[in-house]
């Protein structure tokens, strides 16, 4: 066996080479090597730093920037057999990150129960899968979306025969995982626990950012992982201690002495990294936002304590985005976990405060979302669900069109399915959300169709303060339409006549301006002439799922209906009326603006 203080320790990592040992031997797919293996640890342990060093000697480009000769032979995979794939589940919901994975196998399926069958079959060669961060997916942390990753995605990758997976979970997803995963296929890292703790490299991270070897034993001795040697080491250089220095635990540890460290009451630094803590792991606030969210969560002015707080914050935050829009967020999650955890029962409070002061900044006018900040835009939806106040905010036209589309489809699947009342209008958004997150559709886009759709539902437009493409005349429940066209009653009306499968008769007619039914038989309808067509201000692009409305001269288009199955038909009308049938039905659009979309 290599000895391992012969060897220099991994440049990223630092250390853990049982660890790393472990993993190149999953990676080489040795006969007695786990088919599946789970890193876990607590927060702060050093799973996503151990977990992009073992990516890194995995890859070709990596390798030749890393001395691989002065590393143990043993912690090196080899060259052969090629890189895992990852799939990262970032931001994610599970069913996201199923469909993610079945790319990333190249698993060429349209259905969940075809994907799970194609999982389950035999083959003679296995494929190796990394899925790092499985603490990070999902959209909104309120959620709880690892776990549903662990049952929906995870579990069946790691019962497939030919899927060898590596993942990096938290605790709970891993006991879950193993009680479920047969043993013999089956290493749990836990880098809490012996072997895979590594108290050495603990001492040398701390020698190295102490410069202070003593009293870098006894830290590393003490601090419970790499995430409170480096928080310690940080906090000792913005506020260094005059006599003897009480060394940390745990990140709570951490806050507390640097707090008393700096002269300053510890509930004070607590909320005034409240906000950042709780606008979700791994997100930025806007650094203008955050001392108002601060003395908003404290229910008094936090801004002195701000402005002479800079040793105070310090080592618990960094500067992130451009540098005339500069934002901030926590050095690590596990910083926000212990600060919502202090603040216990009134986390909902502390929500309910920082969404009123977003709410309450936006501009005045009918178009107060479509110029609000950026921020409020895509995380009110997350504030406000943690603050109880969510539906109130889905009865707001202008916010559900310009909200962030996949926070707040989470979000509102969410409340639907612990029962919650919706409003009519958020119901209407949720039919089509869907469409709306899988097509990307802007802003502008979205009112017009949820414009459409409310007429749909029987309710009244809403007023979006923009300039629609289109207004809906009519809609009526037309089930099963073929083909549609527009053509010339006897009485020289327009009106559309649309064929439909299976009716008798199998032609219904329906008078363009109001949508009444016609009865006129079809061979006293007129087609459309040439010229009629003509002198349309528009001309269509017609697919199977939407409908592109051009200028009749050149130009860009000027607006999109896009349709979350097939269309039935459309057709349009010389004074420009699109005409349109989809599963719900016919309906009838007043084209209302030549602004390109």
């Amino acid at each position: 066996m290599n000895d391992p203080t012969t060897h220099q320790p991994h440049p990223h990592v630092g250390g853990r080479g049982e660890a790393l040992r472990a993993l190149a031997a999953w990676h080489a797919a040795g006969p007695s090597a786990p088919r599946t293996v789970l890193l876990t640890g607590r927060p702060g342990s050093g799973r996503s730093r151990l977990l992009t060093g073992f990516l890194m000697l995995c890859d070709p480009a990596s390798r030749e920037r890393i001395d691989l000769g002065a590393l143990d032979p043993a912690t090196v995979p080899a060259a052969e057999p090629p890189p895992p794939l990852v799939c990262d589940p970032d931001g994610l919901t599970a069913a996201q990150l199923l469909w993610t994975a079945a790319d990333v196998l190249g698993l060429d399926v349209d259905r969940t129960e075809d994907l799970l069958d194609r999982l389950a079959e035999e083959r003679t060669t296995a494929t190796a899968l990394v899925v790092p961060d499985v603490d990070r997916a999902g959209p909104l942390r309120a959620l709880c979306e690892p776990g549903r990753v662990a049952a929906e995605v995870l579990l069946p990758l790691a019962l497939s025969p030919w899927v060898r997976m590596l993942a990096d979970v938290p605790k709970e997803q891993a006991a879950w995982l193993a009680e479920r995963i047969p043993a013999g296929q089956l290493q749990v890292i836990d880098l809490d626990e012996a072997p895979w703790a590594d108290p050495q490299a603990l001492v040398r991270q701390a020698e190295y950012m102490l410069d202070r070897p003593a009293l870098a034993g006894e830290l590393a001795a003490r601090a419970t992982g790499p995430l409170v040697v480096r928080l310690a080491a940080w906090s000792l250089r913005a506020a260094p201690a005059d006599g003897p220095v009480e060394l940390p635990a745990g990140v709570g540890d951490v806050l507390d002495q640097h707090a008393e460290r700096c002269g300053a009451d510890e509930l004070t630094l607590r909320r005034l990294l409240a906000p950042l803590a709780l606008a979700g792991d791994g997100e930025a606030v806007p650094f203008l936002l955050w001392a108002p969210l601060a003395s908003a969560v404290a229910g008094r002015d936090l801004s002195k304590a701000f402005a002479d707080g800079q040793a105070l914050l310090l080592p618990f935050f960094e500067l992130v985005g451009e540098r005339d829009d500069p934002a901030v967020r926590l050095v690590h999650p596990e910083i926000g976990a212990e600060l919502r955890e202090r603040f216990g029962s009134t986390v909902r409070e502390a929500q309910r405060r920082i969404a009123a002061v977003l709410t309450n900044g936006l501009p005045a006018g009918p178009g107060r979302w479509e110029h609000a900040a950026p921020y409020v835009r895509e995380h009110l939806t997350g504030h406000a669900l943690e603050a109880g106040t969510l539906p109130e905010l889905l009865a707001d036209p202008g916010f559900l069109v310009h909200a962030g589309q996949v926070r707040l489809r989470a979000a509102v699947e969410h409340l639907a399915a612990a029962g919650t009342e919706l409003p009519p209008l958020a119901r209407t958004w949720l039919r089509l959300a869907p469409l709306f997150t899988r097509t990307e559709a802007g802003p502008l886009l979205r009112a017009a169709l949820l414009e459409h759709a409310c007429r749909q539902d029987g309710l009244p437009a809403p007023d979006f303060g923009l300039d629609l493409p289109w207004r809906t005349l009519w809609a009526r429940p037309l089930p099963g339409v073929t083909a549609l066209t527009a053509a010339t009653a006897p009485d020289g009306a327009t009106v559309v006549a649309a064929r439909v499968a299976g009716a008798e008769p199998g032609l219904a007619v329906h008078a363009v301006p109001t949508g009444e039914p016609v009865d006129v038989p079809g061979e006293q309808l007129t087609p459309l002439t040439e010229e009629q067509r003509a002198a349309c201000p528009v001309r269509l692009g017609i697919g199977g799922d939407y409908v592109r409305l051009w200028p009749r001269e050149e130009g860009d288009p000027v607006g999109v209906f896009l349709s979350a199955g097939p269309l039935g038909g459309a057709d349009v009308t010389p004074d420009g009326v699109l005409l349109l049938a989809d599963a719900a039905g016919l309906s009838a659009l007043r084209i209302t603006s030549s602004a390109p979309v």
